[in-house]
């Protein structure tokens, strides 16, 4: 399997996606600030209270973060597998001497853990940032401690876990008629819909843990569906 992993990463330009991941961090990190300095644009204004306060702050600046991410895994998951099955390209990925599923299961792999990995890496980054810039700003009343920080590893791992498993259904979804629009704009509409969820219920994190389960477990049903759809395809 390490081996078929090491292929998928020498058949696809991975220098790639590392440099959107950074574009990502960058634009993020500049999000971050704007969340943090909204509530002085107008201090009266109750719809800019969301931004109030670590506890806000960070599962907002999350959820945005994995809908970047989502796109990202989606762009990935369309190069690694929608065009790779579509058209006369199944023909050579069937003729290698190993089974349909280990080479599928390679590809949702790679692009599993890109996204899980890239996304925590830029969010320590980011928040190591703000947490050392915020010192001199103010732009929180609070202090930026460990145990914020450690919320914000917490919560950056089960949003993570989530942008992989959308990923994943979202190419299912994006599979059935070999589509790479479909695939994104499944990524971004189920990446919305979790937006809007989190910007509802930012201060319970028992929730978070609870959804991220739960697209976890949807995520490995339509792998296991993809796996089985691929198994059963047949090139002209």
């Amino acid at each position: 399997m390490i081996k078929m992993i090491k292929l998928e990463l020498r058949r696809n330009n991975i220098r790639t996606y590392v440099i959107a991941s950074i574009i990502i961090a960058v634009v993020m990190l500049g999000f971050l600030y704007l969340f943090a300095y909204a509530p002085k644009l107008e201090p009266n204004d109750k719809d800019l209270e969301i931004f109030l306060g670590y506890n806000n702050l960070i599962p907002l600046f999350g959820v945005l973060n994995m809908a970047a991410f989502c796109v990202l895994s989606a762009v990935m998951y369309s190069k690694f597998i929608i065009e790779d099955y579509s058209g006369k390209r199944p023909i050579l990925l069937f003729s290698y001497p190993i089974s349909r599923k280990k080479i599928l299961f390679s590809k949702l792999s790679v692009v599993c853990i890109f996204t899980i990995f890239s996304m925590i890496i830029s969010n320590l980054i980011i928040f190591l940032i703000f947490g050392i810039t915020e010192k001199s700003m103010n732009l929180i009343s609070e202090d930026f401690t460990i145990a914020i920080m450690l919320q914000a590893i917490k919560i950056t791992v089960v949003m993570a876990i989530i942008a992989a498993s959308i990923g994943i259904i979202a190419t299912s979804i994006g599979f059935i008629k070999k589509s790479v629009p479909t695939t994104i704009v499944s990524a971004v509409l189920l990446a919305s819909l979790m937006c809007n969820i989190v910007a509802n219920t930012t201060s319970s994190m028992t929730f978070m843990y609870i959804f991220s389960l739960i697209m976890v477990f949807a995520g490995i049903l339509f792998s296991i569906n993809l796996i089985h759809k691929v198994n059963l395809m047949e090139v002209e």
